[in-house]
């Protein structure tokens, strides 16, 4: 009775351990699950390799920012500077850069071009320089404006079809918050310079992978034009308000002075009455009518001092009448 009880129970352990044709699907379903796994893996690598060469064409350049909160909402415009030496064997020196959401870039102390960034920060704009570009001492400079402090910058200089990315925006860059009359051709005393908030490569935050695209470099400035007449009136702005716990938009009272240029097509120069010791907004509009003067709703556009900033010249050419200032905050002429 005691043998054919363990005789039993010795059958019973063997049914639950798998046969060997078990173990041997169990293997190969091992292999084929690692084998897909390192084919995956592979795949994976050569996508993010080739993405990279094809798709990256800033290199190593990270996009950099003055050192802030991003999201404390102050107004932000400073200057980013590096000083270059250049290979004498190079093809051409071009450019290619995002300023976002505004940019100016000056090249050896020229005004090479600009723009207003806005929803398109999708492609890199590309300035050939060669005609400034020189072997020893090459000085790049890029005002850069956000209304609410948010944005990136991002460059990089190709030299050759095969020689790319030769200088690059990176932690040896410098910010400069305050304008001086010689920042094109030097840095201030070390005291007012800051190295840069690094942001990351792309595709980095809101910005994605950036293809490239010439971009229209500023015409010569030939001559300014005064307005006819200005006059001044009081207006509002909207406003967001929070009420009860609940946004929504209110109008503030507001001066304004509006002058009036007759039909006029060029880039507008705005000179600030009292220049400050930080950034700040002047809230402006551009109208073709009269009557678009006085209406609360419309487009506004802000522009951004930086301290001890004086003038600010639009990096957009436009077709216009009338330019709105509100506050009365700077006066406006016109470049062609």
């Amino acid at each position: 009775m005691t043998a054919f009880m363990t005789v039993d129970s010795s059958s019973a352990v063997d049914s639950r351990l798998p046969s060997i044709e078990d173990r041997v699907l169990i293997r190969r379903l091992l292999i084929i699950a690692a084998a897909i796994f390192v084919v995956v893996a592979a795949v994976s690598r050569l996508q993010l390799l080739y993405s990279h060469k094809f798709f990256d064409n800033t290199g190593t350049a990270q996009w950099i920012w003055q050192q802030n909160r991003l999201a404390q909402g102050d107004p932000a415009a400073f200057f980013a500077t590096h000083d270059f030496d250049l290979p004498p064997n190079r093809s051409f020196t071009r450019i290619k850069m995002l300023g976002d959401p505004e940019y100016t870039l000056y090249f050896n102390g020229v005004a090479v071009g600009g723009r207003h960034v806005g929803d398109d920060n999708e492609a890199l704009d590309t300035y050939d320089v060669s005609a400034l570009a020189r072997d020893k001492n090459n000085r790049m400079v890029v005002a850069v404006r956000s209304a609410n402090g948010v944005g990136g910058l991002i460059a990089a200089i190709d030299l050759t079809q095969e020689f790319g990315n030769f200088v690059v925006t990176g932690k040896d860059w410098h910010i400069v918050r305050r304008w001086r009359d010689d920042l094109l051709l030097h840095d201030p005393p070390s005291v007012d310079v800051t190295r840069p908030q690094l942001l990351g490569r792309p595709p980095a935050r809101r910005w994605n992978y950036l293809v490239q695209r010439e971009a229209k470099p500023f015409s010569a400035a030939r001559h300014a034009i005064a307005p006819r007449e200005s006059f001044d009136f009081d207006t509002a702005l909207p406003e967001i308000a929070v009420i009860g716990g609940t946004a929504v938009t209110v109008s503030r009272k507001t001066h304004a002075t509006a002058y009036d240029f007759g039909a006029v097509s060029g880039r507008a120069r705005f000179t600030i009455r009292n220049i400050g010791n930080a950034a700040r907004n002047v809230i402006v509009r551009f109208a073709n009518d009269r009557a678009e003067l006085f209406t609360v709703e419309g487009n506004l556009e802000q522009l951004v001092f930086a301290a001890g900033e004086r003038v600010i010249l639009d990096e957009e050419t436009r077709n216009f009448r009338y330019v709105t200032v509100y506050g009365s905050a700077a006066s406006v002429d016109v470049v062609q």
